[in-house]
């Protein structure tokens, strides 16, 4: 090969890894917002305020990992302990005025496996969770998808909630097994009086 072709391919050469180069930084450049609102939404990289649906006076305290943002729904006055993983494809919705311990899990999808492949496929069964208003949610408490928790139930130290909780129920551990009720009427009263945990202690 000729000197001449040699300067014409490494000039070639080095054209194109210029040009390549200059196209993946625009690309970088006019995508990465909608690049990484991708992977925020799906690896949870999130903070209070890019949830997109919520109310007023809402903290998370301390590290709190919600995969799918756009499906989570936040009332007023609530709060959600550090340690808390919310998966929110299916949607998860929270009343005002609850209260969410630390360590606490929350999932609204799950795999699919009647599907294409095994263990599970690719798709996912999507059933919302409901949480109610002043609800109680204890730590390390794991809530499946598909349940709705009424108003004022307080959910135990470490109970994994399978099923519907009624208003005012207080439940505890593995078998969801209902110990007592709130006295409803007196729970009613402080709510139309507004006395919310958010408003007697808005600094904790």
């Amino acid at each position: 090969m000729s000197v001449k072709k040699i300067l014409k391919t490494i000039l070639r050469r080095f054209v194109e890894l210029i040009f390549n180069d200059w196209i993946i930084e625009k690309f970088v450049t006019l995508y990465k917002h909608v690049l990484e609102d991708k992977v925020r939404k799906a690896i949870g990289n999130v903070t209070l305020k890019s949830i997109k649906s919520q109310g007023v006076n809402c903290k998370f305290q301390g590290d709190v990992k919600v995969y799918y943002s756009d499906g989570l729904q936040l009332g007023d006055d609530i709060r959600i302990g550090f340690g808390s993983f919310l998966f929110a494809l299916g949607g998860i919705s929270i009343g005002n005025n609850t209260q969410i311990s630390r360590n606490v899990v929350i999932y609204s999808a799950n795999h699919e496996i009647e599907g294409k492949a095994i263990p599970y496929d690719d798709q996912y069964v999507l059933k919302p969770v409901k949480i109610g208003e002043s609800v109680w949610i204890g730590m390390n408490v794991l809530i499946l998808p598909g349940v709705t928790i009424g108003d004022g139930a307080v959910i135990g130290m470490g109970t994994v909630v399978s099923k519907d909780v009624k208003p005012g129920e207080i439940i505890v551990g593995s078998g969801q097994r209902v110990i007592k009720h709130r006295d409803l009427e007196k729970f009613n009263q402080l709510d139309e009086q507004g006395q919310h945990f958010a408003v007697l202690w808005p600094d904790r």
